[in-house]
């Protein structure tokens, strides 16, 4: 791995997501001054992940990127934001929606919602045709990778945000920052996945913002990417 990246050209391709950050701060700003410092903080965290996460562009699809996600996308924003903040509650996950708490009604709704985002991936990709092969370990590999995602976009950019600013500022900030993470998908604007991207964060955020627990959002997410990676190739060719 270590030659891999060596060999890459250095990429900060994930620097969008940033962008939208800059409501939470003007909001905090004029309205909510105390919060400011958390605000500051998941910049930061975002800042660290644009700058370490382009040596694992080339390995999506394996235990490495699982950890390496983990640590950059769960273990970072939680250790910079128990540094910085004055809230001094390093293992309380609550406020990241992983609790008991909503976990039946979130788990409820992923299976509801589920199908629509199935539909809209099926669509797209029979459309934008398949030519790759199903890859069965790719497929679960990346259903435990998708929960990093859903941690920092619904749980720290939606749920916690919310607590800091208000459900306006906290759905912007998720839904866009998750847009702008897949910036392939804004090279060409007739790309249907941008389209699907955006499915899927509304659809994450709403499992989100009604049962205030991410487990279905993640489920939702890493299904949906079983999904692409395992079963529509069998489907389409």
């Amino acid at each position: 791995m270590l030659d891999s990246c060596l060999n890459m050209e250095f990429n900060l391709f994930l620097w969008p997501m940033i962008l939208p950050m800059i409501l939470p701060i003007f909001y905090c700003f004029k309205y909510k001054r105390e919060s400011l410092v958390e605000i500051l903080a998941i910049i930061l965290t975002m800042i660290i992940i644009v700058i370490l996460y382009w040596p694992l562009s080339n390995n999506f699809f394996t235990s490495q990127n699982i950890l390496a996600k983990f640590v950059l996308f769960v273990f970072l924003p939680i250790l910079i934001l128990y540094i910085l903040s004055p809230e001094k509650s390093l293992f309380s996950l609550k406020k990241y929606g992983i609790k008991k708490a909503g976990f039946k009604k979130s788990f409820s709704l992923s299976l509801l919602l589920l199908p629509v985002m199935l539909g809209v991936t099926f669509i797209i990709k029979y459309f934008s045709g398949v030519s790759y092969d199903a890859d069965l370990i790719s497929g679960i590999i990346s259903f435990f990778e998708s929960f990093s995602e859903e941690f920092f976009f619904r749980g720290v950019l939606f749920l916690f945000l919310l607590n800091k600013t208000n459900l306006k500022v906290a759905y912007f900030s998720s839904l866009f920052s998750f847009i702008l993470m897949h910036p392939q998908h804004l090279e060409n604007y007739t790309n249907l996945f941008f389209f699907s991207t955006i499915v899927q964060g509304v659809l994450t955020i709403e499992i989100t913002r009604r049962s205030e627990n991410i487990a279905g959002a993640w489920i939702l997410h890493g299904i949906n990417r079983f999904f692409i990676i395992a079963i529509i190739p069998f489907l389409l060719k």
